[in-house]
């Protein structure tokens, strides 16, 4: 028997076993389908980050303030061996209206990661030309915007397009965590 008669015996066939394969194999199809996506964003390199806070030691240091000025320097050794200074995760659903604004989790990681990180809850919206993700920044006590041009994914706050972006594979597992 070839296997195409025996995958059309197994899927046609009238018992619970048949039904269950065919639900399982809908399952898989709608689910893959509605799948979350990841956005990842890096800024500039870490060593970009590395100069600037090496910098902003210098500056420290020359007008007196010793303790922020080693602080600088910790943070320069840190992101020397970094792959970036800033980075974003955008985590959002795939299977909504493309108008519609669903929830996302959105992540920001500063000092070349070793700050930040913590998912904040956001609300992500996409038009034609751009994904828009809102959060409420408590630091800062306001709402903040990042937006991703979907067309060459540039990313950044308000009008900067300092960030590159890329989709990540995600896996439900990560969400666990």
């Amino acid at each position: 028997m070839n296997t195409l008669h025996m995958l059309y015996a197994l899927v046609y066939q009238p018992t619970a076993h048949g039904l269950l394969t065919l639900a399982t194999a809908l399952l898989v199809v709608v689910s893959a389908d509605a799948a979350p996506r990841r956005l990842a964003c890096l800024s500039e390199a870490g060593e970009t980050s590395a100069r600037y806070w090496s910098e902003q030691a210098k500056n420290n240091r020359n007008f007196g303030n010793f303790d922020k000025a080693n602080q600088f320097e910790q943070n320069a050794a840190y992101c020397e061996a970094s792959e970036y200074g800033r980075k974003v995760v955008v985590t959002f659903d795939t299977g909504s209206s493309a108008t519609d604004i669903q929830s996302a989790d959105f992540q920001l990681y500063t000092i070349c990661g070793f700050e930040g990180g913590h998912i904040i809850p956001a609300k992500i919206y996409q038009d034609n030309e751009t994904y828009t993700v809102s959060y409420y920044h408590n630091y800062y006590r306001m709402m903040r915007y990042f937006h991703i041009d979907r067309d060459d994914l540039t990313a950044g706050f308000v009008d900067q397009r300092d960030f590159q972006c890329r989709f990540e594979s995600y896996d439900l597992s990560d969400k666990l965590l």
